[in-house]
């Protein structure tokens, strides 16, 4: 997996001296270190492998989907999922074969009662995904095998025949859980139910679901392996009042595993957790033990065979690591601890909720911008919770949805997520103990920390020093973060994401944000959210909204993390807009050392020694005045210098 992942940040051109090189190393060092020869070998030679299956890939099954870059073209398979958008139309999303490898792309169609797996007839132009600034399509659609996309209204004909009736009634059963616990639960909390049991995150905020991935607890809204165990434990107690004979059911809970895999929409991390539960089964029906390391390692060696980008999926990248520190880390620091008794079930949880958070810590930090300290402690009291919630949400589905048994369970499980969404959004407002990566260099000192933390608790025999070790690097891991905060503090920085005649203009300083948005009607929400969150930003003090007060708010609301103390708009058709505050024209609202008023046509900031005018089409930093002309643009306070703002820039955090 390390090879693929690494291949991948190399051109195609240079992989086979990579794979070289890391050949020649390993080489080297089973010559020198006779003793672990052994394991170098092993190690170089899957790592060049691994290279050369990926460059082999990329050239015979990638470059060629690839090739149908700006085409229209006739494509036959079957229909994967449909989502219906209104006025009409929908996206369907149809997995063909594109040589010898499937692949899906989504097309705008007309709305008509399709089924899945129903086999079609799809005619329509497609094009290669391209990075945006509210999203980063390609790189995001890339681990999962997506490249193409259609443009424009498709055709489909239908060949009246479908490709897999069993999985067609698998999905549509999902379906009518989702709607049943949409209908009985609440407005707020019904969502996440639905995303825990069904895999469908559509009904939850993305502002919400950052702030459950940073407070170390998003992964229990994302199907794995915790729901495949409370599963298979509930309908396994059942099947063992009935079946005595260890194979027989063995085979029936791998039937019932594959078909919650394919209830939950086949996701990469719930597939992992499938494989590896396929495996503890076998050992059943084959009357051997099976291993965590070996089970966990032959689900890698599946995944990334079929699709070898998927080793870039946060998704995936989490879910082995939290399976790793669960299954293999936990239990051998448990057994190095000698403990037993009380003090197993005492620590037992705890070791393993800092296990896991030690693990994802980086992870977090790459895709999500930071993680919380409070993790492992929001992780024991508030997985019960949702563990419970869970399981009622799992006697809905297996009750046939009844309505006088599916009413009072969903509505306990809905006041249980209430009570989980309450203690992360009060925990989440204690900035000093959340850790971000402001830049390369933060996140590998905190990704170091992480790791020794880990091989200085793996070699103690005292529970005592343990928890000192995990102490020092909590401590650390806060030290360093606020560090970098700090020596940042005085760099002010721009990120102006302009249309012809209209703008949104980010403004950050420190660990603060504010965003004014001139007539762009929430239009660059994800690119803002994103700007704050690879930018370590801890509070937005306020949005300004120049017009369209009412939707603006709304989008924003629902985007950004962290959220905006305050809004204000300027507009003259100004309604009662909830949290919002009207500005008027001799107006100066003070935040936190930035100073803004309302002007003719948009916004003025005096911000230390700084004065920015801020326009629909303009800006000016000082007396210099900048014409975006449609063009996106960064000012950084650090060189003082106004240049074209990329994808990598505003999206990413690569800098030092």
């Amino acid at each position: 997996m390390s090879g693929l992942f690494l291949a991948n940040l190399f051109d195609i051109k240079l992989w086979w001296l990579f794979g070289l090189s890391v050949g020649t190393v390993c080489t080297i060092f089973a010559l020198t270190f006779k003793n672990i020869r052994r394991y170098f070998i092993v190690c170089g030679s899957c790592f060049v492998l691994a290279t050369a299956y990926c460059a082999a890939y990329t050239h015979f099954v990638y470059d060629k989907i690839c090739s149908y870059d700006n085409k229209t073209v006739t494509f036959s398979g079957y229909i994967y999922d449909y989502n219906y958008i209104g006025h009409g139309q929908g996206f369907l999303t149809l997995k063909t074969k594109v040589g010898s490898h499937y692949t899906k792309i989504s097309f705008l169609v007309s709305d008509d009662d399709y089924e899945y797996y129903d086999k079609v007839r799809v005619t329509g132009k497609v094009v290669k995904l391209k990075d945006n600034y509210n999203f980063l399509s390609e790189k995001n659609s890339f681990s999962g095998g997506v490249f193409l996309k259609g443009v424009g209204t498709a055709q489909v004909e239908s060949q009246n025949e479908n490709a897999n009736v069993l999985f067609k009634h698998i999905r549509n059963y999902s379906d009518y859980v989702f709607s049943t616990l949409k209908q009985y639960g609440t407005s707020d909390d019904s969502g996440f139910l639905g995303a825990m049991i069904c895999g469908d995150k559509s009904e939850i905020e993305p502002a919400t679901k950052n702030m459950l991935y940073r407070s170390g607890i998003g992964h229990i809204f994302a199907v794995s392996g915790t729901h495949l165990v409370i599963l298979t434990t509930f309908v396994g107690g059942l099947l063992g009042i009935f079946i005595k004979a260890k194979r027989i059911k063995a085979i029936l809970m791998l039937f019932i595993t594959w078909s919650f895999v394919i209830f939950a929409g086949m996701s990469i991390s719930v597939i992992r957790s499938a494989v590896m539960m396929t495996l503890v089964y076998s050992g059943d029906l084959f009357l051997r033990k099976s291993d965590c390391a070996n089970s966990l390692g032959i689900a890698g060696i599946i995944l990334c065979l079929s699709e070898p980008y998927c080793v870039h999926s946060p998704a995936l990248l989490m879910s082995f690591a939290a399976a790793f520190a669960a299954g293999a880390v936990s239990p051998f620091i448990i057994k190095k601890l000698e403990l037993s008794g009380w003090k197993r079930r005492a620590f037992a949880p705890l070791i393993t909720s800092c296990a896991v958070c030690v693990f994802i810590a980086p992870v977090c930090l790459i895709f999500f911008g930071g993680f919380s300290v409070l993790a492992p402690l929001l992780n024991i009291l508030l997985i019960p919770l949702c563990t419970l919630a869970l399981a009622l949400c799992f006697l809905v589905a297996i009750t046939g949805c009844v309505p006088f048994i599916a009413s009072p369970l969903v509505w306990l499980a809905s006041r249980l997520i209430s009570v989980v969404l309450k203690v992360v959004e009060h925990c989440s407002k204690l900035k000093l103990l959340y850790v971000t990566g402001t830049n390369v260099s933060s996140i590998l000192i905190i990704t170091v920390i992480c790791a020794a933390v880990i091989l200085f608790v793996c070699s103690s025999r005292k529970i005592s020093y343990s928890a000192a070790i995990f102490g020092i690097g909590t401590l650390g891991c806060v030290l360093c973060s606020n560090i970098f905060l700090l020596l940042s503090s005085d760099n002010v920085e721009l990120f102006v994401f302009a249309n012809k005649k209209s703008s949104v203009v980010a403004l950050t300083y420190a660990d603060k944000a504010l965003i004014f948005d001139l007539d762009c009607s929430g239009k660059y929400a994800d690119a803002c959210e994103r700007v704050l969150s690879n930018n370590g930003i801890r509070s937005v003090n306020a949005v300004f909204v120049k017009s369209e007060p009412y939707y603006t708010v709304g989008k924003y609301s629902a985007k950004l993390y962290p959220k905006a103390d305050k809004y204000y708009s300027a507009s003259e058709l100004y309604v009662d807009v909830p949290n919002t505050t009207l500005l008027s024209d001799i107006q100066k609202v003070e935040l936190d050392g930035a100073v803004v008023s309302k002007t003719d046509s948009g916004f003025e900031i005096i911000l230390s020694d700084n004065v920015f005018k801020i326009y629909p089409e303009r800006f000016c930093i000082g007396q210099d005045n900048y014409v975006t002309n449609g063009r996106s643009l960064h000012y950084s306070g650090k060189d003082n210098k106004v240049r074209s703002l990329d994808y990598e820039l505003a999206l990413t955090n690569y800098s030092w």
